[in-house]
């Protein structure tokens, strides 16, 4: 299936200055989670009469929902719910609602739906009835090829389509009729060297007799995330830089009333009632004034900020509504009829609570299909967890589940070390009994294991470069203490007792990302570099073979 276009915006960017992936707290960013600053879910007020003169435009947006077709904790999300709380949103305002989404919707998702190379998200999406999204980095995690099927349909013939079944069979588990992405897709600042992607830089959809233009962007540091053999066909243009450009085409097209659909984010430091701090703060501090309202993703934070412009008149929101579907952002623009400008804008991120709607139908009908299909291996019982086991926060190490992925690695890899990164892991474990799919939610990249050899010296180097960062860049390690002062490193201490030796090769164990893309140079040095298995395999027999873990 075609995706969406229009003609008049349809141009492809042009080659500019490249903004350079900026390394912090990479790899494991877009899966840290964000204290919240809450916002209840209520019910969505209904709006006094708008004038005659205006139209009040409702914007309702999600990002990185990740494949979460199941409500990732009890009582909150699901596809199905999210669907309802859209649905009853748009109530207020019939036929002035826009649905958007700031990427991530794919990729690092639950077994469910990674299993199925997430056609299920796409078709949930597709139900949800939104009318334009944008790309986040995780919709390139298995490269530009796998993207552009996954948008236009077809089933999937790279090689990589089997999974394997409850039986340990390999099952193609594409399916055949596909149908992609029904939906406006827009990149602005994506630049695929060989052109294959061919998404339009913008969107432009009237409600109400006034028409709103969307700009869609990337974060330029998305190729720190992804594989070097995917990464190597995309360049990321500067945000800001992009967003001014494409700006000023909507103005000369007569659109006024301008959303950025970014995937790219910020946070607010733990503890502090100041702004929120991040890339798109940043960014959007440089974008024209012609921009209203930025619909950001990527830290799965909660954010409703104003940003003012740089000409010092009005503001633009900065609107994010945390991850996988527990929230969405509800913007309302108020728009004049005759020059096509805001004149106002306010937002909120309501919560996705069951308890206030009823499941959508369809989508529920849809996900209990896949759920059915994949039951046999999904609910096999693989271990069994003594206490609830959490991932670590940013800029945290010793997180359960982190010290258990590096234990893991380094056993599958039968080496002497092993680091893993932060936020490798993707969900926490509960107490109890695991079953195969709580293990695989819990670890899924599904990225290859890399068994190489350092000498000792190398090992204290790699070590030191968690501090080089800003801010730190912490490791989970396996196979070694080190002591810490500041930003030294002293003793290094293997678990014998003994202590490292600067000329003496070890064997470390690591995943194939963080090797290539985690700003640690002395992983570039290894030697005999080989595969082993993945992360997820790692992390599966070693939980098999202990039987439990805690």
């Amino acid at each position: 299936m075609q995706i969406p276009t229009i003609s008049s915006q349809g141009r492809k960017v042009g080659l500019a200055a490249f903004c350079g992936a900026v390394v912090v707290a990479l790899l494991g960013l877009t899966a840290i989670a964000q204290a919240p600053r809450e916002e209840g879910s209520r019910e969505s007020p209904t709006p006094p009469a708008p004038r005659a003169d205006t139209a009040e435009i409702q914007l309702l947006g999600v990002n990185d929902f990740h494949g979460h077709l199941e409500p990732p904790r009890r009582g909150v999300g699901g596809a199905a719910a999210l669907k309802a709380h859209l649905d009853r949103a748009a109530h207020s305002h019939p036929g002035r609602t826009i649905r958007v989404h700031a990427g991530d919707m794919v990729g690092a998702s639950p077994l469910l739906s990674s299993h199925f190379h997430d056609e299920p998200a796409v078709q949930a999406m597709n139900v949800m009835g939104f009318d334009v999204g944008t790309l986040g980095n995780h919709e390139f995690d298995e490269g530009g090829d796998e993207l552009i099927r996954l948008l236009r349909g077809g089933r999937r013939r790279d090689g990589l389509e089997r999974k394997r079944d409850a039986e340990q069979r390999l099952v193609n588990t594409s399916a055949p009729d596909f149908e992609g992405v029904r939906f406006p897709y827009i990149a602005a600042n994506t630049v695929d060297r060989e052109g294959g992607l061919a998404l339009p830089p913008t969107q432009v959809i009237e409600r109400d007799g006034v028409r709103v233009g969307f700009i869609g962007v990337t974060t330029p540091s998305t190729p720190d995330y992804v594989l070097s053999q995917h990464a190597g066909r995309f360049r990321f243009l500067d945000v800001s830089e992009t967003v001014n450009r494409y700006a000023a085409e909507l103005q000369r097209e007569g659109v006024e009333a301008i959303v950025v659909l970014a995937h790219s984010g910020a946070r607010y430091d733990q503890g502090s009632d100041g702004p929120a701090r991040g890339e798109i703060m940043d960014e959007a501090a440089q974008m024209s004034s012609a921009v209203d309202v930025v619909i950001a993703g990527h830290t799965h934070s909660r954010l409703n900020e104003r940003v003012s412009n740089r000409d010092g008149r009005d503001d633009k929101l900065v609107v994010e509504a945390r991850s996988f579907g527990v929230a969405y952002d509800r913007v309302r623009m108020t728009v004049d009829r005759r020059s096509g400008h805001a004149l106002e804008k306010s937002a909120d991120t309501p919560g996705t609570p069951h308890e206030e709607v009823t499941p959508d139908a369809r989508v529920e009908s849809l996900v209990s299909r896949y759920a059915r299909r994949i039951a046999p291996l999904a609910g096999r019982v693989v271990g069994r967890a003594t206490r609830s086991l959490e991932r670590e926060r940013h800029g945290q190490t010793g997180g359960s589940l982190g010290s258990l992925a590096a234990h893991a690695q380094r056993r599958l890899a039968r080496s002497d070390f092993a680091f893993v990164n932060e936020g490798n892991a993707r969900a926490e474990l509960d107490a109890g009994p695991l079953t195969y799919a709580d293990v695989f939610n819990a670890s899924a990249f599904e990225h290859s294991v890399l068994h190489m050899t350092l000498r000792g010296h190398e090992v204290r180097r790699l070590i030191e470069q968690q501090f080089h960062h800003e801010p730190d860049v912490l490791l989970h390690v396996s196979g070694l203490r080190y002591e810490r002062s500041g930003d030294t490193v002293g003793v290094i201490s293997l678990p014998d007792g003994s202590r490292l030796e600067p000329q003496r090769r070890y064997t470390l164990a690591a995943n194939q990302l963080l090797v290539e893309r985690g700003g640690f140079p002395a992983l570039g040095r290894g030697r005999g570099v080989r595969a082993v298995g993945t992360d997820f395999e790692a992390f599966l027999r070693y939980i098999e073979s202990r039987k439990e873990v805690g």
